[in-house]
């Protein structure tokens, strides 16, 4: 990749046009009408909230979409509060959390004074950071992170084979398909090996635990994805990070708690978060 070509600021604007569009069909793709859609959704969030205890906690999601962490957590803890944070004013136009609750733009923008939160997520957002803004957010995320919270993210995986079928096929797909999908749109992916990951995570955090998640390959899981996650949950359930598990996961998922050494004193965000601004 020419990285001297790359201009940070343009392509956070593609990327937040690319997901304003993308927003009214937003929801379709994860309502069970696309089955390996579906699969892959249903089990990031079913993993990212696994063991979980948010009653009368403070929860931020950063990249929040059209809120569906928020709608499945909120039935199980009616008394949180949540918090959801995403670039995309289409998205969070149609997100599900109510607009109190809702913050455009990037929450290291937003001062939050000394406010943390007992659980944050950054579920499938890395994919459009570049190591700049990947670190911001973890800083972030770091600083406002409760004593005894859970930070929770996700990371494409580099070297897993969908992602190098991906890849080879990222060109001529784009020659015959409109740009409404992630790998027909010309958006730049960020994509991290496991070890490139961990190094980042550990800078400011400590690593509790890790998932894989999505053992589908593509194309095969969009020509047969019936077949294709009837073998991804087959290896779901297994435990553990072994490097031919890794290679079938396209997505790394992190669980990880903070340090001591995080304080406010380290660094100051912008604007104050005040829901009346936020939408």
């Amino acid at each position: 990749m020419n990285t001297l070509a790359f201009n940070a600021p343009e392509e956070e604007g593609r990327v937040t046009r690319f997901f304003d569009r993308l927003a009214p069909e937003y929801g379709e793709r994860y309502d069970g009408k696309e089955r390996f859609h579906d699969h892959f959704f249903q089990e990031r969030r079913e993993k990212a909230v696994r063991g979980l205890d948010l009653a009368d906690r403070d929860v931020l999601d950063i990249g929040s979409g059209t809120g569906d962490l928020y709608a499945k957590l909120i039935t199980r803890f009616p008394d949180m509060r949540f918090l959801a944070a995403d670039i995309s004013a289409g998205m969070l136009a149609r997100s599900k959390v109510p607009v109190g609750q809702r913050i455009l733009g990037h929450a290291y923008d937003h001062d939050f004074g000394d406010r943390r939160f007992h659980a944050i997520f950054m579920l499938g957002v890395s994919t459009y950071m570049d190591r700049q803004e990947l670190e911001k957010n973890l800083a972030f995320a770091a600083r406002h992170l409760a004593p005894g919270g859970t930070f929770t993210a996700t990371f494409t995986n580099k070297h897993a084979l969908d992602s190098w079928t991906r890849s080879l096929s990222r060109l001529p797909l784009r020659l015959f398909r409109e740009g409404g999908h992630v790998l027909t749109s010309g958006l730049r992916i960020h994509s991290y090996g496991f070890r490139e990951a961990s190094a980042l995570v550990e800078h400011h955090f400590t690593i509790k635990g890790w998932d894989l998640l999505n053992h589908t390959v593509f194309p095969m899981n969009r020509l047969l994805p019936r077949l294709s996650v009837r073998l991804a949950r087959s290896l779901a359930g297994r435990k553990g990070t072994a490097m031919w598990l890794r290679f079938l996961s396209s997505d790394l998922m992190v669980r990880a708690e903070g340090r001591p050494l995080y304080s406010h004193s380290s660094g100051r965000e912008g604007n104050q978060a005040d829901p009346e601004r936020l939408l």
